[in-house]
This record gives C-alpha cells, structure tokens and sequence, in this order.
C-alpha cells in the first residue's frame, strides 16, 4: 500500500476516517492524500433554494478557506508520526470526483465515512458513500462512527464469501491487512438452509452443510497458501466456518457484532458469475446494518 485517499466533509465520521487512513499508513509506509470536494454552484443551489447566489459564493469562500486551514493542521499532525500528507480540493460531484482523482493518483485505497452532515450536508453523505462504492474499482473503506472513542485499530477482520472465485480477491487483501496491522481473519460462508429445507430430506441436508465446509476450507486454504508462500510467512491467523441463517446481511452484520469484529471486507460481485454489484443488496445492507467499518472490494 503506498497511497491512500481520505476523503472528507468535515464531519466527525470524517475524522474518525482519517484515524484509520494514518493506522493503515503508519503500518504500510504509505502517503496519505486528503481530498474535499466543493460541490458545483448549480448543487448547492437545489440543496440550499432559500439561499442566494451571493450568499451560497461567500459560504464556498468560507469553506474552501476552512478546508485549507483543515489541511494544513492535519499536515502538520501527521507530520509527526511520520506520514507524508497532501491535501487537495477539487469541485464537482463528489462522488465522480473522489473516484476520478484516485484512478488519477493511482491510489490503493479511498478511505471515508459512512455518513456526512459536514461543511454541507450530502457531500460525502451516505448516498455519496454507496456511490463511490458502486463505481470504484479501487478498494473503498467506508467508516462507522458507533464506537467514537474506541481505539483506531484492526484486530479481528471478517471476510464473508460465497465460494466463487472471484471471493479470492476478498481474502487476498485481507491477509495483506493482517500481514502489517497483525490482525486475525476470519472467513465465513453463510448457508441459506431456507433454500434447501423444503426440497432435501434430512439426511440430503447434511451432506450439503458437509460439503459446503468442505469446499470452504479448501478455496480458503488454497488461497492462505499462495499467500504465504509468496510472502514468505507463516504468521497470520486465519481460520474459517459456515454460517447458517436466513438473510445473508443480517448475519454478517450480527456475526460480526457478536464477535467483536473491526472491519468486514466483501467483494462486491455476484454469485452467477456475471460481474454485478451487490451494493443495493447484501453489500449496502451490511454497510447500513453493521456497527463496524465495511471494506469493499470490486474485482477486475
């Protein structure tokens, strides 16, 4: 990892992004590039119709000015712990922006709140979060802000898959995370035993949950090896289980409440194949149900 895009709105989830952009850059080395984004005239006008033109240009002054002062502190804090910072302001759409600067800047990861209500509310609001999702194909970390004062950190990392290959890439990254910030994974598949209960007798059941561990442990273990062995460790912890539940997305958003876990990465694909998102699906609801960050992952 040698850059990251944290993109902010002023809004506390904001910063609480930028605790988790300076843990991943202090543990990797990498540079940290902050990006805000002013919206157009013509959108500020239809978030704000009661104010006028003059009016909405002195408020854009006022917030170009704050962000610059904003950048300037953070550059000089981050300076400390030894991170390399950047910060630029760009104007537009922020979604488009925020993903056109970090295709631009060759960027590894964009890091930002769930949620927004900053400077202007809606800027990196959660609609604008599901938006970069939909359309980065660079990893997206999309914060919580639940537990505020909870320590910045990554300790127990869980990968939900769903046994294609392209769920390879899901675990790939987080054993990268893991091999610098020292966290352990857990990688589970849920099992829609409601798909089957109906049509398989007793026995027929079992051998399907059977089967599915089977084939869990083995795309996982096939996956760890690679990993290890051109990374030339064995150290990370990584351990695998099928999971059985109704809804895809409030079992993950449950599992990882009930087991303490810091981030949940998924690959935002489906299972047929045919590359489609499933941000509106199971990717968003986990980004709206869970109490912990969401790390999504498009496949190429």
């Amino acid at each position: 990892m040698r850059k990251i895009i944290w993109a902010t709105d002023g809004s506390k989830e904001a910063e609480r992004a930028l605790g988790y952009a300076k843990y991943l850059a202090i543990n990797s080395g990498a540079e940290i590039i902050g990006v805000h984004v002013v919206p157009l005239p013509v959108q500020l006008l239809y978030d704000n119709l009661e104010d006028s033109k003059v009016h909405l240009k002195n408020r854009r002054l006022d917030l170009e000015n704050r962000v610059a002062d904003t950048f300037e502190d953070v550059s000089k804090s981050l300076q400390k712990s030894g991170v390399q910072f950047e910060g630029v302001l760009l104007k537009g759409k922020p979604s488009d922006k925020i993903r056109e600067f970090a295709k631009k800047r060759n960027a590894d990861l964009i890091v930002l709140g769930k949620h927004g209500h900053g400077f202007f509310e809606n800027m990196i609001a959660g609609s604008e979060t599901i938006k970069v999702l939909k359309s980065s194909h660079i990893p997206v970390l999309a914060v919580k802000n639940e537990n505020y004062k909870t320590k910045v950190q990554f300790k127990n990392i869980l990968v939900p898959i769903d046994l294609s290959e392209c769920s390879d890439s899901a675990i790939t990254y987080a054993l990268h995370l893991a091999e610098v910030t020292g966290a352990s994974i857990k990688v589970i598949h849920i099992l829609r035993l409601d798909m089957y209960a109906q049509d398989l007798p007793a026995g027929a059941l079992e051998l399907v949950i059977e089967q599915t561990e089977k084939a869990l442990k083995k795309r996982v273990t096939k996956v760890k090896t690679a990993f290890e062995k051109k990374k030339n460790t064995s150290s990370i912890k990584l351990t695998n289980e099928v999971i059985h539940g109704m809804s895809e997305a409030v079992t993950i958003s449950r599992y990882a409440e009930k087991n303490k876990t810091d981030l949940i990465i998924l690959h935002t694909h489906g299972r047929s194949g045919i590359t489609r998102f499933l941000l509106g699906s199971v990717t968003e609801r986990v980004l709206s149900h869970s109490k912990c960050s969401v790390l999504a992952i498009r496949p190429d």
